[in-house]
């Protein structure tokens, strides 16, 4: 299939394509980050958010995972 034939569909796939990217900044974490998360929370006496996002799970598991103590 050429593009001359179907242009609204080639023109809908390179949009989706490039709109669409998988940062994961907007996707709710993982079951396995909420786990670790969850964890570490009640590990060092802090609060569990389980509204976090992926890259935001990433960051705070990070961050418990550096304190002392």
């Amino acid at each position: 299939m050429s593009s001359n034939e179907h242009p609204d569909v080639v023109a809908a796939t390179e949009i989706g394509a490039v709109a669409a990217p998988e940062t994961g900044e907007d996707e709710p974490m993982t079951e396995k980050q909420a786990a670790e998360l969850r964890q570490l929370c009640e590990e060092k006496g802090e609060e569990y958010d389980a509204s976090l996002t992926k890259t935001q799970a990433e960051e705070r598991i990070a961050a418990l995972k550096g304190q002392d103590g």
